[in-house]
């Protein structure tokens, strides 16, 4: 992963200090600003993977999204892309390396989830 964990700290009932994990806009931002020093994926290509993968909705692995795409681009830009996708809930990573579109672009499903009660 590109970017450090922040934590926030809490104070319990007893005083005792537990952290938890956290990563508000202010450090997602930080972590933006690091990141593309070594890496500077152009908008252009941020919308071709994202457009791709929610055409798809599903890839078994990178190189198969990687051979998907239009035009080829360097892998690290590559990956940076998928990590900002994964931190948007626009796709999500999983552990055996496949790639899922979970981003809703349906616009009643959209209204569904946003009128949806939490339990």
């Amino acid at each position: 992963m590109y970017y450090k964990q922040y934590t926030l700290k809490t104070l319990t009932d007893n005083n005792k200090q537990k952290s938890k994990p956290y990563l508000g806009i202010v450090e997602y931002l930080d972590f933006l600003l690091e990141a593309t020093k070594k890496v500077n994926p152009t908008l252009r290509n941020v919308a071709t993977v994202a457009k791709t993968i929610s055409k798809y909705k599903y890839f078994e692995t990178k190189s198969q999204l990687n051979k998907k795409l239009p035009k080829t681009m360097q892998y690290p830009t590559f990956n940076f892309i998928l990590d900002y996708l994964q931190k948007t809930n626009m796709i999500q990573l999983n552990p055996d390396g496949s790639i899922v579109w979970i981003y809703p672009t349906n616009q009643k499903l959209k209204k569904r989830i946003s009128q949806a009660k939490s339990l």
